[in-house]
């Protein structure tokens, strides 16, 4: 019993701390930094431009929370990792499809629907404060950020909690990739673009449920964030 409630201990706070740390600690560090009403004249930009140095942190921090969960509960992180070396070839496929997949949602997919619901010239304006991101900040973000998001937010969301969850809904694969997945949408904030994040989410989700790999997870994900931001800044 007392393992049981020490895994759901793990599970809330690894579900909960991402969304106070996203929405309630960053827009409070960009306000203190440049004061309330320059916030309120473009939030989003603000967000972003203190993003960029507290996202890597958060993962940091969320990811030794797993680690040190997953010891606590007589695991390694290797564990969650599951085969890295054998059926490389296999492995090369997995990563290949899921950056594919996540280009064509995220590159193509999103910016169609953003036009087709709310109109053209909907997505460049939605991306415009990427414009004017400095440039040396741009290229930080491009290098540093989608390497932690890559490897601590799969580790986090897919490696530890997607497999917390199975054992919490007594082998419930599906309601168990769900609830990651959604947990995962919104710690990339509340937006109209929120359900590609989750169903990015799902299908990754999917993909560890049914391998129990989480490296082409993590490689697909860092190049796959690396190329969306650089297209954002530079293209």
């Amino acid at each position: 019993m007392g393992g049981s409630r020490a895994l759901l201990y793990h599970s809330l706070l690894l579900s909960v701390l991402p969304l106070v740390l996203n929405m309630v600690v960053t827009p409070l560090v960009a306000i203190s930094l440049f004061s309330l009403p320059v916030f309120l004249r473009d939030p989003v930009y603000y967000v972003y431009l203190v993003g960029f140095f507290l996202w890597p942190a958060y993962h940091a921090l969320l990811a030794g929370l797993a680690v040190a969960f997953l010891r606590a509960e007589g695991e390694s992180v290797w564990s969650v990792v599951g085969p890295a070396r054998d059926r490389p070839w296999f492995t090369l496929l997995l990563t290949a499809l899921m950056l594919g997949f996540s280009l064509l949602l995220f590159q193509v997919v999103q910016p169609l629907a953003a036009e087709l619901v709310y109109g053209p010239g909907a997505w460049a304006e939605a991306a415009y404060f990427f414009k004017r991101i400095p440039r040396p900040l741009a290229l930080y973000s491009v290098l540093v950020l989608p390497l932690t998001a890559g490897v601590c937010e799969e580790l986090v969301w897919r490696g530890y909690l997607l497999t917390r969850f199975e054992r919490l809904l007594r082998g419930r694969v599906w309601a168990a990739v769900l609830l990651q997945a959604l947990l995962f949408g919104l710690w990339h904030g509340p937006s109209p673009f929120l359900p590609f994040s989750v169903l990015a989410g799902a299908v990754a989700g999917a993909l560890y449920a049914r391998t129990r790999r989480l490296v082409p997870l993590v490689v697909s994900h860092w190049l796959g964030d690396a190329v969306g931001l650089a297209i954002a800044y530079f293209a």
